[in-house]
């Protein structure tokens, strides 16, 4: 999923089609100073709500491994920014115990497996593609976001308000927290 799909999808719930006819989205017309200065506020929001949806709702899990001589691994060694370590694993396959400090953490020496959900990286360009837990959330969910940031942001907080509680909700379903309810069978005499 790019930005620019994002930005298509949250322009129409914006009701602003002159967006999407830009050659920024993929559209034909020259975007004026205007539109560049909405379009990357809109790219901000696009980072504000990804961010929010893996450091909050839907973690972006990564599994590593690493040699530990010392015992003490720097996160700078691992490939991506950590958010929170899950579980490190020993050669043998077995759970080891761990110590988070800001900068690194403190485990067994030696072959380890260690898995962490990660902070996804900005994007700078609308052609990028966004890291998104792909599983649960789809392209209405960012969108939903992006657009309840912008409204917030440009200061119309009643609507900001509006697509906030859409957002709401719809994560509530990527999460599958709506479970049905069912009476149990009774036999009546």
């Amino acid at each position: 999923m790019t930005v620019a799909e994002v930005l298509k999808l949250a322009v129409l719930y914006m009701g602003e089609p002159d967006l999407e006819k830009t050659t920024t989205l993929g559209g034909t017309e020259t975007p004026s100073e205007q539109q560049t200065e909405k379009l990357n506020r809109l790219l901000t929001c696009v980072n504000d709500t990804v961010q929010t949806l893996a450091l909050m709702y839907f973690p972006l899990k990564k599994e590593e491994s690493v040699e530990n001589p010392s015992g003490q691994v720097n996160f700078s060694n691992l490939t991506r920014k950590v958010c929170d370590i899950v579980k490190i694993i020993d050669k043998h396959g077995f759970d080891a115990d761990f110590t988070s400090f800001p900068t690194y953490f403190e485990t067994i020496k030696g072959k380890l497996r260690v898995i962490y959900n990660f902070i996804p990286e900005y994007v700078y360009n609308f052609t990028d593609s966004i890291e998104i837990a792909m599983d649960k959330v789809n392209l209405r969910l960012v969108a939903l976001g992006v657009v309840s940031r912008y409204f917030l942001i440009s200061g119309m907080y009643t609507d900001a308000q509006a697509w906030e509680n859409m957002f709401e909700r719809a994560i509530l379903v990527a999460q599958g927290t709506r479970k049905s309810k069912t009476i149990k069978k009774r036999r009546w005499l």
